[in-house]
């Protein structure tokens, strides 16, 4: 911009606009640009647009407007002998292509940051935009006769194991209040063929298992079948509009981001509670047949970010966000806060649907390395990450109404499954049956 008045005009301006804009959202409401915000920015209304504009973001990016196109004019009136300009540039923009394409950290790191991540982000929303839009089949199925009135939540879990759950037998009293709760069945023995989201989680919703993988994106996940049967269905996360489940999040009638504006590159605090309001004003719309599809954040890396201070029970907690550079002592600590966590936020989750016909599934996508033999998180193959936690709670109503799916149920729950059970053991919660049986906790 210095070496031409011009573009120094035209481009310092604009970059001023935007990059004020964004940095006052990271300082005052610790968002970022992703490619949900993009979503959000380009859905919303004008009366959401009015609840996120106040006087102290005008002023801020007054400021920086006035600051620039003063710079301009300096510019302007200063007469640079750049004789050999066109060499200067070409020579600085060669040295950055090679520092940001040459460096995989680096070209990480600037993607995350202005005025980068409006552009990448940009093109990702797009790219992702088309992937929702795709066309794949659907699977065949069989349908007996589908309740008037039902809820079928899913909520997918993030890298909890099942032996950090006292529930199953895990010393430290990590599910407290699960414990207490009648019609909750833990399904400890899950095995998760993959141990990293990206992976796991369209196995989990489609009829893929692992003789048929080609079926992950060939195919509509159930959530389509249980659309065409009526049911409202509707993704609610807590995590990013990743590329890998973008297809089946598109399938939805609704999706709704709890906190669009923050990334896992970004530490800093969200956490899994912030989606319990959305759930019960969707309830307060009284669809009669609902599909909730429930996106964590859970046990994800860097733990206490995902973890209120009150639940932080087990001390002392990791100080440190590179994690080798902590003890393992602490780490476990953090982590099991977040079991903690995950326990308050499922009964408060089931509080919410305890007087309706409902049902609501648990599943973790994999597990995570705490320090064993120097492993640490997940996809990495370890073999603790391959055994997430897994539960299904049923209403009374639920109950009364499905005794024998019940009666398998509570018969199944120390079988051994994979997680593509949950594909054959949702369709078979609301009387729907794929065409091609497979693994089903309702049926012995």
């Amino acid at each position: 911009m210095l070496l031409w008045r011009k573009v120094c005009a035209v481009v310092l301006p604009l970059y001023a606009l935007i990059g004020s804009a964004v940095s006052f959202y990271r300082v005052a409401y610790r968002v970022t640009i992703t490619p949900m915000i993009v979503e959000a920015t380009l859905q919303t209304n004008a009366e959401e647009a009015m609840g996120v504009l106040s006087p102290q973001l005008f002023l801020w990016v007054f400021l920086n407007l006035i600051i620039a196109i003063a710079f301009c004019f300096w510019r302007w009136r200063m007469d640079f002998p750049f004789s050999k300009a066109p060499l200067h540039a070409i020579t600085a923009i060669a040295l950055f292509a090679a520092l940001y394409w040459g460096n995989d950290r680096l070209h990480r790191s600037a993607n995350q940051r202005y005025p980068f991540n409006v552009v990448v982000s940009t093109a990702d929303y797009i790219h992702l935009r088309n992937l929702m839009q795709a066309e794949r089949t659907m699977p065949q199925y069989n349908t007996a006769s589908v309740p008037d009135t039902l809820d079928i939540v899913l909520v997918i879990g993030e890298s909890m194991r099942a032996d950090h759950l006292s529930i199953n037998g895990y010393e430290r009293p990590t599910t407290p209040r699960l414990e207490k709760r009648n019609n909750l069945i833990s399904l400890p023995h899950i095995y998760s063929e993959h141990t990293h989201t990206a992976a796991s989680v369209p196995h989990i919703l489609t009829r893929a298992d692992s003789t048929n993988h080609a079926s992950t994106y060939e195919e509509t996940s159930f959530i389509s079948i249980f659309k065409q049967e009526g049911f409202r269905t509707a993704w609610l996360s807590n995590q990013d509009l990743g590329e890998a489940f973008a297809p089946f999040i598109g399938e939805c009638d609704t999706m709704v981001f709890a906190n669009s504006g923050k990334t896992v590159f970004v530490f800093s605090e969200w956490t899994d509670g912030q989606l319990l309001p959305i759930v019960a004003q969707m309830q307060e719309e009284r669809h009669s047949k609902n599909l909730y599809i429930i996106h964590t954040i859970g046990s994800h890396w860097y733990y206490n970010n995902h973890v209120p201070q009150e639940f932080q029970k087990f001390q002392p907690i990791t100080s440190n966000r590179v994690v080798t550079s902590n003890t393992a002592e602490q780490v476990v600590n953090s982590y099991d806060n977040t079991a903690l966590y995950l326990d308050f936020f499922l009964d408060s989750l089931i509080s919410l649907f305890s007087d309706r016909n409902a049902l609501i599934v648990y599943q973790s996508d994999h597990g995570e390395s705490l320090g064993e033999d120097n492993h640490w998180l997940h996809a990495g193959g370890a073999e603790e990450t391959k055994y997430p936690a897994a539960m299904i709670w049923y209403s009374d109503r639920y109950a009364q109404e499905n005794a024998e799916k019940v009666d398998a149920l509570k018969s199944n729950a120390f079988r051994h499954y994979r997680t593509d059970y949950i594909f054959h053991s949702i369709l078979h919660a609301a009387n729907l049956e794929a065409a091609e049986k497979g693994a089903d906790v309702f049926e012995k």
